[in-house]
């Protein structure tokens, strides 16, 4: 049986899938959370056991992307796979730089959502087929990346406009996406530049050349 931890603010939508997963007795909902702070508290008991975290991007406080970032830095063996509304190309691409195992969206079936838990649980990647499609077109219109550059094209463009000085607003304003987008991309690109501060990103990234 998968042992599931459900990370989700809205508790009707929480007891609804605990009760649709558990239902054919593959999967067992062993703790939920309403945030990812909670999340990461309960989370860190090591007597805790959890195959695979369902989490949502849109969580109040810290999003579900920087929860999942987090919580793969000390439990990298723990499976996440993100729930959510948000099919935009950059929060999918940002909660897998994350270290997301699985992207599945809300409006899925139970079913779909049981079919990626079960796919993440075994170290596989799970893509809801709705959203699949892009990830073939940033394949096609990317190539593979460079070693030599971490970062994304986008991630190129958030870490520019932050060298300049701008803000997180002023960032989403200028590229036309939104707040949470853009601090899913700094939290990514302080990660792949081993950063702690988005000076730190900027002197590290004039040191690679990157900028």
């Amino acid at each position: 049986m998968i042992q599931v931890f459900l990370v989700e603010d809205h508790g009707l939508m929480r007891a609804g899938l605990k009760k649709s997963l558990e239902k054919d007795g593959t999967v067992l909902v062993s703790g939920e959370s309403s945030t990812g702070e909670e999340a990461l508290r309960l989370l860190s008991d090591r007597k805790m056991m959890v195959d695979v975290v369902v989490m949502d991007i849109g969580l109040p406080g810290i999003s579900g992307i920087e929860a999942t970032r987090r919580l793969k830095e000390w439990s990298p063996e723990i499976h996440v796979i993100m729930f959510t509304v948000h099919q935009l190309e950059e929060e999918i691409f940002s909660a897998f730089s994350s270290g997301a195992d699985g992207y599945c969206l809300k409006d899925t079936s139970v079913h779909s959502l049981r079919v990626g838990i079960m796919a993440v649980s075994m170290g596989s990647l799970y893509i809801d087929p709705k959203i699949a499609h892009l990830a073939v077109k940033r394949i096609q219109s990317s190539g593979f990346p460079d070693h030599d550059n971490p970062l994304t094209p986008r991630e190129m463009e958030v870490l520019k406009l932050l060298s300049e000085g701008l803000t997180n607003k002023e960032i989403g304003q200028k590229l036309l996406v939104s707040l949470s987008t853009v601090k899913a991309h700094i939290q990514s690109i302080l990660s792949k530049l081993s950063a702690t501060t988005r000076a730190d990103a900027a002197v590290k990234a004039m040191k690679k050349g990157l900028i």
